[in-house]
């Protein structure tokens, strides 16, 4: 029967392979509107979730999950309003493809199903070959030609389980049905676009391991479907599934023996799902269909209220991420600068005692030297001298600065000075200096030489950034955790990767060789964490932006002003 009306002998094997969907039992349909959530794992212990009907239908129309290991289905996708409504559109057009599940053929196929999804999980955790979840859900999948044709004409389905010269064998099959069961299954893969992974494995159980080879994408996946076919078949009763595979040849490929078989067979397959007080044909419940619309209405209904949340969510798992990672980058680059600054320290140490020795007889040589030329090179020894001399004292103050005197400094006046102190140097580059008002009230706590220096740094890479014609602008704001924030930003290209992980590397210089020591940003950080602050650069679209922070003047008037 199909929709009701008989179909001839033959053709019943292209009436099932003809077949829009397979309609799910009324506990599925019902699961699916009211806890669909539970569905992500169709194989384990929910029998209700094992309805192969159901599962094609969520193969179909279900996203896969990232993350197959743990649940065949997206989760969040199964509660989509389109599922239900869907189903509801599938269950009114579609009057018949409905498997009485006390058939014959039901009973077989669903016993098959609980003992090939059970050992084919097993055989993927002892193996690792391949995701046992799909493992499991191929394996229960493998007799779905059966099933299409018991949803067709239960009586016909269940002829080539009584031949008694072949039992089940694809032959007869065909003889009956006009198609076998791998022929029909197949057919129903491809007119229902379910995934690569299924439809290639789905269908093809009786090839030999050879010819899967160029068939099939996932071999492991494949071999552990086919040889949980081929035991289930060989100890529940034949189903013509896996004619053509070889035991041997699996148990080979797949590096199993007979005892870790027997060992991994499950004693006691899943149990059935208990008597249903609802007729299993939603067909004969109206109220599933209304049931399916409702649902489809309220997810929609609520669709924007939930995607809302979910994006409030996502926002802050987002901002986590983004904190814990700059927090990591952060103590890194902390890190990495400590550890420099100590073996800094130690060179300029190393070299500044040789240094004293060779300048020194430089210099006595020089005053006693009576040849001109003699005498010139002495001289440009004293002079390489004394330009080493003023890269290791850079270089100590970077790696062993002195300690900070803080004092209370107006923010507008610190800003001032930078701005002073490098107006020759814009000038000469042709780069704009702009100065931003900054407020009367804006005081930090800090060493000033040390700050003004940080600040100098920053704001001197910035003219040399931002090149003849652009600008640099510097500017203050108070940040609520008690810090006050300096910004410099220039026009200049900003920073390429490989420039921003070693930006505050000693001796790092972006700019052509001979024009920097690079030791800029390394002594403002320093100088700055020695204040209790930090240098940072801030990336985005805008101008490039570099951010010293340092703490905040707090006077009792500020207090007072935050307790009120």
């Amino acid at each position: 029967m199909c929709g009701g009306l008989p179909v001839p002998g033959k053709a019943v094997g292209r009436a099932a392979a003809a077949l829009p969907w397979l309609c799910p039992n009324t506990d599925g349909l019902i699961r699916l509107a009211e806890a669909p959530a539970g569905l992500a794992r169709p194989f384990s212990a929910d029998p209700v979730a094992a309805d192969v009907a159901l599962v094609l239908f969520l193969l179909r129309f279900v996203p896969p999950s990232v993350a197959p290991a743990e649940s065949l289905f997206c989760p969040s996708a199964l509660s989509a309003a389109s599922l239900p409504s869907t189903a509801s559109a599938h269950l009114q057009a579609v009057p018949g493809a409905w498997v009485d599940p006390e058939c014959e053929v039901a009973k077989r196929c669903r016993a098959f199903a609980r003992a090939a999804a059970a050992f084919a999980r097993r055989l993927a955790e002892h193996t690792r070959r391949a995701c046992a979840e799909r493992a499991a859900a191929l394996a229960a999948l493998a007799p779905l030609g059966w099933v299409a044709v018991a949803a067709v004409d239960p009586g016909a389905a269940r002829e080539p389980l009584h031949d008694p010269d072949a039992p089940a064998a694809s032959a007869t099959q065909a003889a009956i049905w006009g198609l076998d069961q791998g022929a029909v299954t197949r057919r129903l893969a491809n007119r229902w676009r379910l995934p690569d992974w299924v439809a290639s494995v789905l269908g093809n159980f009786n090839l030999p391991i050879a010819a899967a080879r160029a068939l099939v994408p996932d071999l492991g996946l494949f071999l552990l479907a086919q040889f949980a076919a081929l035991e289930t078949e060989r100890r529940l009763g034949s189903l013509g599934l896996t004619e053509g595979a070889g035991r041997a040849e699996l148990l080979a490929e797949l590096k199993l023996t007979d005892a870790v078989v027997e060992e991994l067979w499950p004693a006691a397959p899943p149990a059935e799902a208990p008597a249903p007080v609802l007729d299993p044909n939603p067909h004969k419940v109206p109220l599933v269909v209304n049931l399916l619309k409702m649902a489809s209405e309220s997810r929609r209904r609520n669709g924007a209220a939930l995607v809302a949340r979910l994006e409030e969510r996502l926002d802050d798992l987002h901002r986590a991420v983004a904190q814990v990672g700059g927090e990591a980058d952060a103590r890194a680059r902390d890190a990495k600068l400590r550890a420099l600054a100590e073996l800094a320290a130690g060179a300029g140490h190393e070299i500044n005692n040789p240094l004293a020795v060779i300048s020194g007889h430089a210099q006595r040589l020089y005053r006693t030297e009576p040849d001109p030329d003699r005498g010139e090179a002495l001289q440009s020894v004293i002079r390489q001298t004394q330009r080493i001399t003023g890269i290791v004292r850079d270089l100590m103050q970077f790696a062993r600065p002195p300690q900070p005197h803080p004092h209370r400094l107006a923010a507008g006046d610190l800003l001032g000075l930078v701005r002073d102190e490098l107006a020759p140097l814009a000038t000469e580059k042709n780069v704009r200096m702009e100065l931003a008002a900054v407020s009367g009230d804006s005081f930090v706590r800090a060493d000033r030489a040390q700050i003004k220096h940080a600040l100098a740094a920053v704001a001197r890479n910035g003219i040399e950034a931002a090149g003849s014609g652009g600008w640099v602008r510097l500017s203050c704001t108070e940040r609520d955790d008690e810090f006050v924030a300096f910004v410099v930003e220039d026009s200049g290209p900003g920073l390429g990767a490989a420039a921003l992980e070693h930006a505050f590397d000693p001796f790092y210089c972006g700019r052509s060789a001979g024009r920097g020591r690079g030791l800029g940003l390394p002594t403002a950080w320093q100088f700055a964490k020695q204040n209790g602050g930090d240098v940072r650069y801030e990336s985005g679209t805008g101008p490039t932006r570099f951010v010293v922070t340092v703490p905040r003047s707090v006077t009792l008037e500020f207090l007072d002003r935050q307790s009120a």
